[in-house]
């Protein structure tokens, strides 16, 4: 957040190679150049301490702004727009201002939207979808990172997403699976098979047909993840998965993960509720940021509606 945050590397570290010297600092962006950075010690990484600009003043991951903010990088891959932060800090902020307004079920309501936002879902969805649709299994983080952040929500979406699914139908664990499917008619009912396995849906045959005979394989896999019925039906379980990956940035466990979609899939209309803000008050999510811990998974229990 180039506006706002301003880093000031505030430690000590008395251990030294066995050579005698100290180890270096380094930069790394995992994320990639245009996100933000994140500095190790050696191989300790680094906490650093972020100030509001002019300011002896920290910044946390419970100031609105910064929350916002992380989520935009999180979810959407890019530094927030300022209309956009202004609108959800507000959401944020408002309610601290408002006797009896309930902090964490608005922090909640604010971080759900990042996953159903458009922007979310025509971008770090689709990448999910061509994977799950194609190989029956979820992207790991790793794979989903790099792949995300070539699509972009602008008036070049459909020309990223068509170049990720041209380059995804040369992979090689995808030219394996359909190394025998060479025809139109072929390749369209393996596709069709595979989301049948993985999603429980059978796709409309027809307009996929019409895919390759304008753009080949590509144009399917395009059309495959563009598919509301597909959609609807990853939902709950890209849901779960985007917890991981966005809050944790780390790949799931599966028993985690089977326990999580089972609570959305709860008939329940606050059950995603409960599961955002688990992950908005662990541990893990909050010591990202910091040292001091904020909210526990116990300050859940009174943010449903």
């Amino acid at each position: 957040m180039r506006k706002l945050t301003i880093l000031v590397l505030t430690f000590t570290f008395a251990a030294v190679s066995a050579l005698g010297q100290a180890p270096t600092l380094r930069i790394v962006q995992p994320d990639g150049p245009d996100l933000p950075a994140e500095l190790f010690y050696g191989n300790i990484k680094v906490k650093p301490l972020r100030l509001r600009p002019g300011t002896s003043t920290p910044i946390t991951i419970n100031d609105a702004d910064f929350f916002a903010s992380q989520h935009y990088i999180d979810f959407f891959a890019r530094f927030p727009d300022q209309a956009g932060l202004d609108y959800w800090t507000n959401e944020i902020a408002s309610c601290v201002s408002t006797p009896g307004c309930n902090v964490l079920a608005r922090k909640v309501g604010v971080s759900a939207a990042f996953f159903v936002e458009n922007e979310f879902q025509r971008t770090g969805y689709f990448v999910y979808k061509i994977f799950k649709g194609t190989l029956n299994r979820h992207p790991t983080f790793t794979e989903f990172k790099p792949d995300r952040r070539l699509l972009s929500a602008s008036s070049s979406l459909d020309a990223g997403k068509a170049a990720l699914a041209a380059a995804f139908v040369q992979r090689p664990e995808f030219a394996q699976k359909y190394v025998n499917a060479t025809t139109q008619d072929t390749f369209v009912t393996a596709i069709i098979a595979t989301v049948q396995q993985t999603a429980g849906i059978t796709l409309a045959r027809q307009p996929l047909l019409d895919a390759y005979a304008a753009g080949g394989r590509a144009a399917v896999i395009t059309a495959m993840a563009d598919d509301a019925a597909f959609s609807q039906a990853e939902y709950n379980r890209a849901f779960v998965a985007m917890q991981y990956w966005g809050y944790l940035t780390r790949d799931y466990d599966q028993a985690g993960y089977d326990f999580w979609l089972g609570i959305v899939n709860n008939p329940s209309l606050a059950s995603y509720r409960s599961m955002v803000c688990a992950f908005i008050t662990s541990r893990e999510y909050q010591e990202r940021f910091g040292s001091t811990i904020y909210y526990t998974d116990r300050d859940c229990s009174n943010i449903n509606p």
